[in-house]
Protein backbone atom coordinates (compact mmCIF):
# COMPACT_ATOMS: atom_id res chain seq x y z
CA UNK A 1 0.00 0.00 0.00
CA UNK A 2 1.60 3.51 -1.36
CA UNK A 3 2.04 5.53 1.77
CA UNK A 4 -0.22 8.88 1.96
CA UNK A 5 1.04 12.21 2.33
CA UNK A 6 -0.86 13.74 5.48
CA UNK A 7 -0.41 17.50 6.25
CA UNK A 8 -1.71 19.35 8.95
CA UNK A 9 -1.89 22.88 9.31
CA UNK A 10 -1.33 24.18 12.64
CA UNK A 11 0.53 22.86 15.32
CA UNK A 12 -2.07 23.70 18.03
CA UNK A 13 -3.23 20.75 20.49
CA UNK A 14 -5.96 19.67 18.09
CA UNK A 15 -3.29 19.30 14.99
CA UNK A 16 -0.76 17.86 17.26
CA UNK A 17 -2.83 14.91 18.43
CA UNK A 18 -3.83 14.70 14.86
CA UNK A 19 -0.29 14.27 13.58
CA UNK A 20 0.68 11.81 16.16
CA UNK A 21 -2.11 9.23 15.48
CA UNK A 22 -1.52 9.40 11.91
CA UNK A 23 1.66 9.00 12.69
CA UNK A 24 1.22 6.32 14.93
CA UNK A 25 -0.77 4.59 12.16
CA UNK A 26 2.61 4.47 9.77
CA UNK A 27 1.71 7.54 7.57
CA UNK A 28 3.80 10.24 6.75
CA UNK A 29 3.06 13.47 8.44
CA UNK A 30 4.04 17.44 7.97
CA UNK A 31 2.62 20.11 10.18
CA UNK A 32 3.01 23.49 9.30
CA UNK A 33 2.40 26.31 11.57
CA UNK A 34 2.64 30.06 11.09
CA UNK A 35 3.74 31.26 14.10
CA UNK A 36 7.76 30.42 16.10
CA UNK A 37 6.76 27.77 18.34
CA UNK A 38 4.26 25.15 19.50
CA UNK A 39 1.21 25.10 21.03
CA UNK A 40 -1.69 27.61 19.26
CA UNK A 41 -3.67 29.16 22.10
CA UNK A 42 -1.66 26.67 25.12
CA UNK A 43 1.79 28.76 25.02
CA UNK A 44 3.99 29.66 27.61
CA UNK A 45 6.56 33.10 27.61
CA UNK A 46 9.21 33.55 30.35
CA UNK A 47 9.52 37.03 30.97
CA UNK A 48 12.28 38.64 33.54
CA UNK A 49 10.60 41.27 36.33
CA UNK A 50 11.61 44.61 34.34
CA UNK A 51 14.86 46.91 35.30
CA UNK A 52 16.48 44.09 37.32
CA UNK A 53 20.12 43.64 35.82
CA UNK A 54 20.58 40.16 36.31
CA UNK A 55 16.90 39.03 36.54
CA UNK A 56 17.83 34.89 37.20
CA UNK A 57 14.79 32.85 37.04
CA UNK A 58 12.16 34.51 34.65
CA UNK A 59 8.56 34.32 35.14
CA UNK A 60 6.51 32.23 33.50
CA UNK A 61 3.48 33.72 31.82
CA UNK A 62 0.83 31.20 29.92
CA UNK A 63 -0.91 33.23 27.33
CA UNK A 64 -4.02 33.52 29.71
CA UNK A 65 -4.70 31.86 32.88
CA UNK A 66 -5.06 28.17 32.25
CA UNK A 67 -5.38 25.14 34.13
CA UNK A 68 -4.88 21.28 33.25
CA UNK A 69 -8.21 19.02 34.45
CA UNK A 70 -6.45 15.69 34.97
CA UNK A 71 -9.39 13.50 34.27
CA UNK A 72 -10.38 14.57 30.76
CA UNK A 73 -10.42 11.19 28.94
CA UNK A 74 -8.54 12.50 26.42
CA UNK A 75 -6.38 14.16 28.28
CA UNK A 76 -5.32 10.61 30.00
CA UNK A 77 -5.28 9.11 26.57
CA UNK A 78 -2.80 11.52 24.69
CA UNK A 79 -0.10 13.06 27.70
CA UNK A 80 2.33 11.67 29.92
CA UNK A 81 0.83 13.40 32.85
CA UNK A 82 3.95 12.34 35.14
CA UNK A 83 6.58 13.93 33.07
CA UNK A 84 4.80 17.16 33.14
CA UNK A 85 5.52 17.53 36.60
CA UNK A 86 2.29 18.77 37.77
CA UNK A 87 1.28 20.49 40.83
CA UNK A 88 -2.61 20.67 42.11
CA UNK A 89 -4.87 23.27 43.37
CA UNK A 90 -6.71 22.48 46.03
CA UNK A 91 -10.17 21.46 45.19
CA UNK A 92 -12.70 24.74 45.14
CA UNK A 93 -12.29 28.30 45.23
CA UNK A 94 -11.67 31.30 47.83
CA UNK A 95 -14.56 33.33 47.15
CA UNK A 96 -13.99 37.41 47.31
CA UNK A 97 -16.37 39.81 48.67
CA UNK A 98 -14.04 42.13 48.61
CA UNK A 99 -12.80 44.67 51.16
CA UNK A 100 -10.07 41.50 52.33
CA UNK A 101 -13.39 38.92 53.14
CA UNK A 102 -12.26 35.79 51.50
CA UNK A 103 -14.16 32.29 52.48
CA UNK A 104 -13.08 29.04 51.34
CA UNK A 105 -15.92 26.70 49.65
CA UNK A 106 -14.19 23.44 48.67
CA UNK A 107 -15.35 19.50 48.07
CA UNK A 108 -14.76 17.93 51.66
CA UNK A 109 -14.27 14.72 50.39
CA UNK A 110 -11.48 15.54 48.37
CA UNK A 111 -10.06 18.66 50.29
CA UNK A 112 -7.59 18.63 53.14
CA UNK A 113 -9.22 18.36 56.49
CA UNK A 114 -8.84 21.95 57.32
CA UNK A 115 -11.01 23.44 54.40
CA UNK A 116 -14.08 21.03 55.66
CA UNK A 117 -14.78 23.95 58.50
CA UNK A 118 -14.26 26.50 56.56
CA UNK A 119 -16.50 25.45 53.66
CA UNK A 120 -19.08 24.62 56.11
CA UNK A 121 -18.97 28.06 57.85
CA UNK A 122 -18.73 30.27 54.57
CA UNK A 123 -22.63 30.64 54.69
CA UNK A 124 -22.99 30.44 50.81
CA UNK A 125 -25.05 27.55 50.14
CA UNK A 126 -27.85 25.74 52.28
CA UNK A 127 -28.64 21.85 53.47
CA UNK A 128 -30.78 21.44 50.42
CA UNK A 129 -27.82 22.75 47.87
CA UNK A 130 -25.61 20.56 48.93
CA UNK A 131 -27.74 17.60 48.81
CA UNK A 132 -28.67 18.21 45.68
CA UNK A 133 -24.79 18.42 44.50
CA UNK A 134 -23.83 15.53 46.07
CA UNK A 135 -26.70 13.71 44.58
CA UNK A 136 -25.88 14.65 40.86
CA UNK A 137 -21.95 14.06 41.54
CA UNK A 138 -22.58 10.56 42.60
CA UNK A 139 -25.31 10.10 39.81
CA UNK A 140 -22.76 11.08 37.27
CA UNK A 141 -19.73 9.14 39.20
CA UNK A 142 -21.40 5.94 39.92
CA UNK A 143 -24.08 5.45 36.91
CA UNK A 144 -22.82 7.47 33.81
CA UNK A 145 -20.20 7.54 31.25
CA UNK A 146 -17.99 10.98 31.61
CA UNK A 147 -19.97 11.81 27.94
CA UNK A 148 -23.30 10.60 28.79
CA UNK A 149 -24.47 14.58 29.75
CA UNK A 150 -22.72 15.56 26.01
CA UNK A 151 -24.72 12.71 24.51
CA UNK A 152 -27.97 13.48 26.37
CA UNK A 153 -28.15 16.58 24.74
CA UNK A 154 -27.79 14.78 20.90
CA UNK A 155 -31.34 13.82 21.04
CA UNK A 156 -33.72 14.72 18.95
CA UNK A 157 -36.28 16.88 20.60
CA UNK A 158 -34.45 17.06 24.07
CA UNK A 159 -34.43 20.66 25.63
CA UNK A 160 -31.24 21.97 25.58
CA UNK A 161 -30.77 24.47 28.94
CA UNK A 162 -28.81 27.01 29.41
CA UNK A 163 -26.13 26.72 32.57
CA UNK A 164 -28.35 29.40 34.25
CA UNK A 165 -31.75 27.60 33.10
CA UNK A 166 -30.27 24.40 34.40
CA UNK A 167 -29.42 25.30 38.18
CA UNK A 168 -32.09 27.90 38.60
CA UNK A 169 -34.94 26.15 37.04
CA UNK A 170 -33.93 22.15 37.05
CA UNK A 171 -31.79 21.79 40.29
CA UNK A 172 -33.32 24.93 42.03
CA UNK A 173 -30.18 25.84 43.62
CA UNK A 174 -30.58 28.96 45.84
CA UNK A 175 -29.62 32.21 44.26
CA UNK A 176 -26.70 32.37 46.88
CA UNK A 177 -25.21 29.83 45.44
CA UNK A 178 -25.34 30.46 41.85
CA UNK A 179 -24.35 34.37 42.28
CA UNK A 180 -21.87 33.95 44.67
CA UNK A 181 -19.93 30.40 43.77
CA UNK A 182 -21.54 28.68 40.82
CA UNK A 183 -21.57 31.46 38.47
CA UNK A 184 -18.34 33.61 39.23
CA UNK A 185 -16.38 29.68 39.01
CA UNK A 186 -17.86 28.43 35.76
CA UNK A 187 -17.51 32.26 34.23
CA UNK A 188 -14.20 32.45 34.97
CA UNK A 189 -13.85 28.86 33.61
CA UNK A 190 -15.69 29.57 30.16
CA UNK A 191 -15.67 33.62 29.69
CA UNK A 192 -19.11 34.10 28.63
CA UNK A 193 -22.25 34.52 30.81
CA UNK A 194 -23.88 31.80 32.54
CA UNK A 195 -27.16 32.42 30.04
CA UNK A 196 -24.74 31.12 26.99
CA UNK A 197 -23.51 28.37 28.68
CA UNK A 198 -24.72 24.72 28.16
CA UNK A 199 -25.81 22.59 30.51
CA UNK A 200 -24.56 19.17 28.80
CA UNK A 201 -20.80 21.53 29.08
CA UNK A 202 -21.64 22.25 32.88
CA UNK A 203 -22.18 18.45 33.99
CA UNK A 204 -19.25 17.40 31.58
CA UNK A 205 -16.84 19.47 33.69
CA UNK A 206 -18.86 19.27 37.17
CA UNK A 207 -17.77 15.48 36.21
CA UNK A 208 -14.44 15.95 35.69
CA UNK A 209 -13.76 18.03 38.33
CA UNK A 210 -15.07 15.51 40.60
CA UNK A 211 -12.76 12.45 39.08
CA UNK A 212 -9.54 14.31 39.10
CA UNK A 213 -7.78 17.38 40.41
CA UNK A 214 -6.78 20.53 38.21
CA UNK A 215 -2.96 21.24 37.77
CA UNK A 216 -0.38 23.18 36.64
CA UNK A 217 3.31 22.11 34.41
CA UNK A 218 6.09 22.61 36.32
CA UNK A 219 7.68 24.19 32.57
CA UNK A 220 4.09 25.86 32.28
CA UNK A 221 1.29 24.75 30.02
CA UNK A 222 3.24 24.64 26.52
CA UNK A 223 4.85 21.79 28.17
CA UNK A 224 1.88 20.13 26.75
CA UNK A 225 1.79 20.82 23.29
CA UNK A 226 5.66 20.08 23.26
CA UNK A 227 4.89 16.94 24.84
CA UNK A 228 2.95 16.21 22.04
CA UNK A 229 5.60 17.35 19.19
CA UNK A 230 7.74 14.97 20.04
CA UNK A 231 9.05 13.12 17.06
CA UNK A 232 7.45 14.96 14.76
CA UNK A 233 8.28 16.97 11.59
CA UNK A 234 6.71 20.54 12.33
CA UNK A 235 7.38 23.38 10.08
CA UNK A 236 7.95 26.78 12.22
CA UNK A 237 6.93 30.18 10.85
CA UNK A 238 5.33 28.44 7.69
CA UNK A 239 1.77 30.00 7.36
CA UNK A 240 -0.31 28.59 4.63
CA UNK A 241 -2.10 30.83 2.61
CA UNK A 242 -4.41 28.43 -0.04
CA UNK A 243 -5.48 24.92 -0.04
CA UNK A 244 -6.55 23.40 -3.67
CA UNK A 245 -7.49 20.08 -4.15
CA UNK A 246 -4.37 18.52 -4.90
CA UNK A 247 -2.31 20.64 -2.67
CA UNK A 248 -1.27 23.97 -0.28
CA UNK A 249 0.42 26.97 -1.05
CA UNK A 250 2.51 28.03 1.52
CA UNK A 251 2.38 31.96 1.89
CA UNK A 252 6.25 31.70 1.05
CA UNK A 253 5.19 30.72 -2.49
CA UNK A 254 6.17 26.90 -1.90
CA UNK A 255 3.58 24.36 -3.26
CA UNK A 256 3.09 20.97 -1.39
CA UNK A 257 1.22 17.97 -2.70
CA UNK A 258 -1.07 16.02 -0.17
CA UNK A 259 -3.33 13.15 -0.39
CA UNK A 260 -5.33 14.45 2.71
CA UNK A 261 -5.12 17.76 4.69
CA UNK A 262 -6.02 18.79 8.11
CA UNK A 263 -7.01 22.30 9.16
CA UNK A 264 -6.46 22.82 12.64
CA UNK A 265 -6.49 26.09 13.18
CA UNK A 266 -8.79 28.83 15.41
CA UNK A 267 -12.46 29.05 13.26
CA UNK A 268 -11.64 32.34 11.95
CA UNK A 269 -8.10 31.39 10.33
CA UNK A 270 -9.60 28.34 9.26
CA UNK A 271 -13.06 29.94 7.52
CA UNK A 272 -10.28 31.56 4.81
CA UNK A 273 -8.54 28.48 4.41
CA UNK A 274 -11.81 26.28 3.73
CA UNK A 275 -15.18 28.85 3.32
CA UNK A 276 -17.29 25.63 4.58
CA UNK A 277 -16.14 26.07 8.11
CA UNK A 278 -18.83 27.30 9.39
CA UNK A 279 -19.13 29.99 11.68
CA UNK A 280 -18.46 30.16 15.30
CA UNK A 281 -18.56 33.29 18.09
CA UNK A 282 -15.94 33.49 20.24
CA UNK A 283 -15.22 35.01 23.93
CA UNK A 284 -12.65 37.02 24.57
CA UNK A 285 -11.08 37.83 27.82
CA UNK A 286 -7.89 39.93 28.96
CA UNK A 287 -5.63 38.30 31.19
CA UNK A 288 -2.72 40.79 33.41
CA UNK A 289 0.05 39.47 34.94
CA UNK A 290 1.57 41.20 37.70
CA UNK A 291 4.85 40.10 40.17
CA UNK A 292 4.56 40.56 43.44
CA UNK A 293 6.96 40.32 46.65
CA UNK A 294 5.97 37.39 48.79
CA UNK A 295 3.96 36.23 50.48
CA UNK A 296 0.93 36.57 48.25
CA UNK A 297 -2.62 38.15 50.02
CA UNK A 298 -4.01 34.33 49.36
CA UNK A 299 -1.02 32.09 50.41
CA UNK A 300 -3.26 28.99 49.30
CA UNK A 301 -3.06 26.81 46.44
CA UNK A 302 -6.58 28.07 44.86
CA UNK A 303 -8.02 30.06 42.75
CA UNK A 304 -9.88 33.47 43.76
CA UNK A 305 -13.32 34.50 42.15
CA UNK A 306 -14.65 37.69 42.19
CA UNK A 307 -17.64 36.83 44.47
CA UNK A 308 -19.09 40.23 44.56
CA UNK A 309 -22.79 41.30 43.48
CA UNK A 310 -22.62 42.40 40.21
CA UNK A 311 -23.52 46.08 39.21
CA UNK A 312 -23.75 47.95 35.98
CA UNK A 313 -24.69 45.45 33.60
CA UNK A 314 -23.62 42.72 31.40
CA UNK A 315 -22.23 41.85 28.04
CA UNK A 316 -19.00 43.16 25.76
CA UNK A 317 -18.88 46.59 26.83
CA UNK A 318 -18.52 45.68 30.49
CA UNK A 319 -15.99 44.93 31.90
CA UNK A 320 -15.12 42.69 35.22
CA UNK A 321 -12.69 40.43 36.57
CA UNK A 322 -13.65 37.32 36.97
CA UNK A 323 -10.99 35.72 38.87
CA UNK A 324 -7.51 35.85 40.09
CA UNK A 325 -5.13 33.54 40.52
CA UNK A 326 -1.47 33.07 42.23
CA UNK A 327 0.29 30.36 39.83
CA UNK A 328 3.65 30.44 41.65
CA UNK A 329 2.11 29.44 45.21
CA UNK A 330 0.63 26.46 43.10
CA UNK A 331 3.79 25.60 40.89
CA UNK A 332 7.43 27.45 42.36
CA UNK A 333 8.26 27.61 39.15
CA UNK A 334 6.59 30.24 38.07
CA UNK A 335 8.62 33.31 39.29
CA UNK A 336 11.94 33.62 40.59
CA UNK A 337 12.58 33.10 44.51
CA UNK A 338 10.93 35.77 46.76
CA UNK A 339 8.40 36.76 44.09
CA UNK A 340 4.64 35.73 43.43
CA UNK A 341 2.97 35.76 40.26
CA UNK A 342 -0.94 36.91 40.00
CA UNK A 343 -2.52 36.84 37.17
CA UNK A 344 -6.19 38.78 36.57
CA UNK A 345 -8.53 37.13 33.99
CA UNK A 346 -11.51 39.60 32.88
CA UNK A 347 -14.08 39.34 31.15
CA UNK A 348 -15.84 41.49 28.84
CA UNK A 349 -14.05 44.97 27.32
CA UNK A 350 -10.15 44.37 27.12
CA UNK A 351 -9.50 48.05 26.85
CA UNK A 352 -9.54 48.76 30.18
CA UNK A 353 -6.50 50.85 32.29
CA UNK A 354 -4.45 49.75 34.54
CA UNK A 355 -5.69 52.15 37.01
CA UNK A 356 -9.18 50.57 36.57
CA UNK A 357 -7.36 47.03 36.93
CA UNK A 358 -5.48 48.34 40.43
CA UNK A 359 -8.42 49.67 41.66
CA UNK A 360 -10.98 46.40 41.25
CA UNK A 361 -7.98 44.17 42.21
CA UNK A 362 -7.68 46.50 45.91
CA UNK A 363 -11.07 46.38 46.55
CA UNK A 364 -11.32 42.46 46.45
CA UNK A 365 -7.70 42.27 48.43
CA UNK A 366 -8.47 45.39 50.75
CA UNK A 367 -5.06 46.13 50.76
CA UNK A 368 -2.60 48.51 48.50
CA UNK A 369 -1.20 47.07 45.68
CA UNK A 370 1.39 49.86 45.16
CA UNK A 371 4.22 46.92 45.06
CA UNK A 372 2.37 44.88 42.77
CA UNK A 373 4.84 45.27 39.70
CA UNK A 374 2.68 44.89 35.94
CA UNK A 375 4.58 42.30 33.22
CA UNK A 376 2.38 41.88 30.65
CA UNK A 377 -1.43 42.14 29.22
CA UNK A 378 -2.72 39.39 26.75
CA UNK A 379 -5.99 40.17 25.18
CA UNK A 380 -7.33 37.28 23.64
CA UNK A 381 -10.15 38.20 21.09
CA UNK A 382 -10.40 34.68 20.33
CA UNK A 383 -10.28 33.34 23.94
CA UNK A 384 -12.37 29.74 23.01
CA UNK A 385 -15.15 29.30 20.70
CA UNK A 386 -18.90 30.14 22.21
CA UNK A 387 -21.44 27.14 23.92
CA UNK A 388 -24.07 26.51 21.35
CA UNK A 389 -26.47 24.77 22.68
CA UNK A 390 -26.01 21.59 20.88
CA UNK A 391 -22.56 20.37 21.09
CA UNK A 392 -23.05 16.66 20.42
CA UNK A 393 -22.27 14.77 18.60
CA UNK A 394 -19.45 16.80 17.51
CA UNK A 395 -19.24 18.11 13.53
CA UNK A 396 -17.96 15.48 10.97
CA UNK A 397 -13.81 16.08 10.46
CA UNK A 398 -14.65 15.60 6.47
CA UNK A 399 -15.40 18.58 4.83
CA UNK A 400 -15.44 20.35 1.23
CA UNK A 401 -13.30 19.26 -1.20
CA UNK A 402 -12.43 15.09 -1.17
CA UNK A 403 -9.65 14.94 1.17
CA UNK A 404 -9.87 18.00 3.56
CA UNK A 405 -10.29 17.53 7.13
CA UNK A 406 -11.06 20.16 9.80
CA UNK A 407 -10.71 19.52 13.81
CA UNK A 408 -10.28 21.94 16.92
CA UNK A 409 -12.13 22.59 19.71
CA UNK A 410 -14.83 24.75 17.62
CA UNK A 411 -16.27 21.35 16.47
CA UNK A 412 -17.62 20.50 19.85
CA UNK A 413 -17.16 21.91 23.23
CA UNK A 414 -14.55 24.33 23.99
CA UNK A 415 -12.14 22.55 26.09
CA UNK A 416 -8.94 21.05 26.04
CA UNK A 417 -10.55 17.52 25.65
CA UNK A 418 -12.43 18.46 22.99
CA UNK A 419 -9.56 19.70 21.09
CA UNK A 420 -7.62 16.45 21.01
CA UNK A 421 -10.16 14.10 20.75
CA UNK A 422 -11.01 16.52 17.69
CA UNK A 423 -7.79 15.71 16.39
CA UNK A 424 -7.76 12.02 16.83
CA UNK A 425 -11.62 11.86 14.95
CA UNK A 426 -9.87 13.51 11.87
CA UNK A 427 -7.25 11.07 12.02
CA UNK A 428 -9.49 8.09 12.40
CA UNK A 429 -11.54 9.53 9.24
CA UNK A 430 -8.32 9.93 7.23
CA UNK A 431 -7.27 6.18 7.90
CA UNK A 432 -10.93 4.85 7.29
CA UNK A 433 -10.62 6.70 3.99
CA UNK A 434 -7.82 5.05 3.01
CA UNK A 435 -8.03 2.82 -0.24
Amino acid sequence: MELLRCKVIGAGVAGLVCARELRRRGLGVEVFEASDAVGGRVRTDAVALPGQKNPGRPFLLDRGFQILIEAYPEVRRQLNLKRLGLRGFAPGAVLAFGDGDFRIVADPTRSHPKYIFKTLSAGIASLRDLCTLVFLRLKQVFLEKPYAALERSSVTGAKRLSTEEFLLDSLHLSSNLVERFLRPFFEAIYVSPLREQSSACFEFVLRMLADGGTSLPSKGMQAIPEQLAEGQVVHLESPVAEIRRDGLRLASGEWKDFDAVVVAVDWPAAEKLVPEVSAARATSSSTWYFALPSPPPVSDPIIILNSTLREGGEGEEFARIVNVGFPSVVQNTYAPEGWDLAAATIRGRSDVEEGWVRQELAALFGESLEKWKLLRVYNLGFHQPQQTRRLWPPRDPLIAEKGVYVCGDHCAEPTLDSAMRSGRRAAEAIVQAMP
